[in-house]
């Protein structure tokens, strides 16, 4: 009697490497790490989608698109963790998003204003806690006021720690980009266009460096408190 054939064991599919998870507790350290790491770790990226966006801002309609999507989009796919195609910024779905975003940039600044006219710390307090707001309206497509709402309430207890990393990461690029800049300065020689050249593009590159640590720093704020948002 012939013994039964078992039928041939099928491949097992690759899967995609894990994408590793942050940490559910904002921590001043980690602030620091993952703004420069995230940050620097898309620079050229970040870089070419700014000049896209430069080339476009004339663009009337587009550049709304765009600036959404250069604010709000990249900072989202950072807490991600996907890569950054700088042609993102022409997607539809954030020209789609315009109405609300208008709203909730007038709201934000009519708060901040009023926080001002009374001795600044308030309007300091209201820019922390609606720091997530833009990217709750885009990444869940709700509305402004609910933004607002969602975005408070995912900051509680942790602005002191938003504020202090916030200041601890612009200051720890700031300083010794300065001081770059200051060593250049110096080198160089006093007259001519090559100094005036050299020290305009490293100024480009310094202030795109900026940029990313700032994109950074919301994108991994999000990825941390992002999870608050209900």
């Amino acid at each position: 009697m012939a013994e039964p054939q078992l039928p041939p064991e099928q491949p097992m599919a690759a899967q995609p490497p894990a994408v590793p998870e942050v940490s559910e507790v904002l921590s001043f350290g980690d602030i620091l790490s993952y703004s420069f790491r995230w940050g620097f770790g898309q620079y050229f990226r970040i870089f070419l989608m700014l000049v896209l966006w430069v080339l476009t801002v004339w663009i009337p309609y587009v550049n709304v698109g765009t600036t959404i999507a250069v604010t709000i989009g990249a900072p989202l796919l950072l807490s991600r963790r996907q890569r950054i195609d700088p042609t993102f910024i022409f997607d539809r779905r954030y020209r789609h998003a315009m109405a609300d975003w208008f709203i909730l940039t007038g709201l934000i600044i009519l708060g901040i204003l009023l926080g001002l006219l009374f001795l600044v710390i308030p309007a300091v307090v209201l820019a922390l806690g609606w720091l997530l707001a833009p990217l709750v309206l885009v990444d869940r497509g709700v509305g402004a006021v609910d933004a607002l709402r969602q975005s408070w309430q995912a900051t509680q207890g942790e602005k002191w720690t938003l504020f202090f990393g916030l200041v601890a990461v612009y200051l720890i690029y700031a300083i010794p980009a300065a001081v770059v800049y200051a060593i250049l300065s110096a080198l160089l020689p006093d007259e001519g266009a090559v100094r005036d050249v050299i020290l305009a593009l490293y100024a480009i590159a310094a202030y795109t460096g900026l940029i990313a640590v700032d994109l950074g720093y919301t994108g991994y704020v999000y990825a941390v408190l992002g999870k608050r948002v209900v």
